[in-house]
């Protein structure tokens, strides 16, 4: 109440009405009247795992500012991700007024070199942000996902350019972050300004970095790095996917598997 907003739930034992006014349905409709109706998306979410739902609620919780989460392919980690993020930055009354999405711009295996790319900024780093636009299409439409964008609600950003800026008012989910370093992780941590919430996602099982004669030194990157730091600090939460919940194909789940030893790691 702090924000003059209630936390969208509506609900009649909402926690962040005031106590005073607890059990009182009036006061409850006033302020279920200022967040709004929950708006209409093209697919709605219904999750298809404990840990998906789990991990809707982590990101639901009013107190954690910055979520760290970690999982391998398939497990709808940024499908459930942007798609929360896009159900507050459109309902009313919320304080989020834009979706801030980064991939690192790093080569699968960072090995093929695909030199300069034509075209401007947004241009050159659609290649490595197709994955996004295929979820943003099918949570709210393209047409209304290139809208966004043009408008400046969704925004594609680059994590080069983000030192000095203050992010505020917006959802901020940096994917990929396996491939993030720990100065740059730190950067835009300390980007956090009033009303923003964070998700810091990636696997750890494809990292393109950090490699030296094929093996992987997992504590080069940041995202590893952050894991670790980071636990029990107040307002970051953690969420852990596991191989069980890969939802993308039962091919891909034991593809998975006759690699768990040489290359899953457990963060």
């Amino acid at each position: 109440m702090e924000r003059n907003y209630c936390c969208g739930h509506g609900c009649f034992m909402c926690p962040y009405i005031p106590k005073h006014q607890k059990g009182n349905k009036i006061m409850t409709r006033k302020y279920k009247s200022q967040i709004g109706q929950i708006p209409k998306i093209v697919n709605d979410f219904k999750p298809k795992t404990d840990n998906q739902k789990l991990f809707f609620q982590k990101i639901s919780d009013f107190n954690n500012q910055l979520i760290l989460c970690h999982g391998i392919a398939g497990t709808g980690k940024t499908y459930v991700s942007i798609y929360k993020a896009l159900q507050d930055v459109l309902r009313r009354g919320t304080g989020y007024d834009k979706l801030i999405i980064i991939n690192p711009t790093v080569d699968v295996g960072n090995e093929d070199k695909l030199g300069y790319l034509p075209g401007e900024l947004q241009q050159k780093i659609q290649q490595y942000n197709e994955s996004t636009f295929t979820i943003l299409n099918k949570i709210i439409g393209k047409n209304r996902a290139n809208k966004m964008i043009q408008d400046d609600t969704i925004e594609i950003g680059v994590l080069n350019f983000l030192r000095g800026v203050n992010l505020e008012n917006c959802y901020v989910i940096l994917d990929e972050a396996q491939n993030v370093s720990p100065m740059q992780i730190k950067t835009i941590m300390t980007r956090i300004s009033q009303n923003c919430k964070m998700i810091i996602q990636g696997d750890m099982s494809q990292c393109d970095k950090y490699k030296t004669n094929g093996v992987t030194n997992y504590e080069k990157s940041g995202f590893y790095d952050v894991w670790n730091r980071l636990k029990g600090v107040e307002g970051v939460e953690h969420m852990a996917f596991n191989r069980e919940d890969c939802i993308r194909h039962p091919l891909v789940k034991r593809i998975l598997k006759t690699y768990e030893d040489e290359h899953e790691i457990t963060l």
